[in-house]
């Protein structure tokens, strides 16, 4: 084919039908063939972008959610020698920093037991049917049930710190101790309600590859609660930021200084609660396409993945209490 320039690929393709003949043209006896990756230059081109674009996708989650990880070990590691730090507000933010490295480990696992899964892949049929009932696929599948679960927990204990920062601005509770036995449960068991049925849905009606694609009904069950969460959370926040505007105004603060004030405790609100999921709840992936999709999951990962980092140095490597601490231990 002289239009082929050496070292391209392209396959020309025919089919077998179930009598063991090649299918041939519609009202012809001319056989079947569709050879269109070698007569379009740019029939590949679709997927070479889609290919670079999981790339870029992939490094991205995995940067981000590296340098989470080390900062919040980090984190974990200075809270929980520093006694004096050891209250009901900092146990709750270090089982939330505990979430989030439980989730970049996650992630990060997902990556490399998917490259190892979708490398070498068996080019015939008995090797298929040995892959799809192999070792990997197990594995695979197993890490796909740790991540959403991870996920959910680090969900639930956002909403956790959202509950216990309304508790202490709205409420008089004295015995908060007590409260953390509750917030333990809400944060690392509540997610196995809807993450143990979607494994059983999974595995009845959705039992494939690594169990990446999801059917609308089933994917649901773990939405649901995730996007109950996250609109729990922004009703919080909001009732919050009410009420420091209103002891701003109260307090005669200057006009700068008070929308400056106003800024800064929101800006700092945002990446505890993760205020910013209220927006990836409303513009989910099926109601955009193409490159705007692939622009909403670049914002929404860059934003998902560095969260552990900027909850790690606003709330603890720069919060003053924790650096007046170490100060005075040092």
């Amino acid at each position: 084919l002289p239009w082929i320039k050496e070292g391209a690929t392209g396959n020309v393709h025919k089919e077998c039908t179930v009598n063991g003949t090649w299918k041939t043209e519609e009202n012809s006896s001319n056989v079947w063939r569709n050879q269109s990756e070698c007569e379009n230059h740019s029939f590949f081109k679709s997927k070479e972008e889609e290919v670079f674009r999981h790339s870029v996708l992939r490094v991205l989650s995995i940067v981000g959610y590296s340098l989470s990880f080390s900062s919040l070990c980090l984190a974990v590691l200075i809270m929980s020698l520093l006694r004096k730090l050891h209250c009901t507000r900092n146990y709750i933010h270090m089982n939330l920093f505990v979430s989030f490295i439980f989730r970049a480990t996650a992630v990060i696992i997902k990556e490399v037991i998917l490259h190892v899964a979708y490398t070498n892949l068996p080019r015939d049929e008995i090797g298929w049917n040995s892959y799809t009932k192999s070792t990997i696929s197990f594995v695979c599948k197993a890490s796909k049930v740790s991540l959403e679960y991870f996920v959910g927990c680090n969900y639930f204990w956002l909403l956790v710190e959202a509950i216990f920062l309304h508790t202490l601005l709205f409420t008089a509770v004295l015995t908060r101790k007590r409260l953390l036995k509750k917030y333990m449960i809400i944060g690392w068991g509540t997610p196995l309600l809807f993450v143990i049925p979607w494994t059983v849905a999974k595995a009845l009606y959705e039992n494939k590859s690594c169990w990446l694609n999801n059917i609308t009904w089933i994917w649901w069950i773990i939405r649901g609660p995730l996007t109950l969460s996250v609109i729990v959370i922004f009703c919080i926040f909001l009732k919050i930021i009410r009420l420091l505007l209103s002891k701003l105004k109260a307090e005669q603060v200057k006009f700068t200084d008070y929308r400056y004030s106003l800024a800064r405790a929101t800006l700092v609100l945002i990446p505890l609660l993760g205020v910013h999921e209220i927006v990836f709840t409303l513009i989910i992936d099926e109601s955009v396409e193409g490159s705007n999709r692939y622009a909403r999951n670049v914002v929404h990962l860059t934003l998902s993945s560095f969260q552990g980092l900027l909850v790690a140095v606003l709330y603890c490597f720069a919060n003053g209490e924790v650096r007046l601490v170490t100060t005075f231990e040092l």
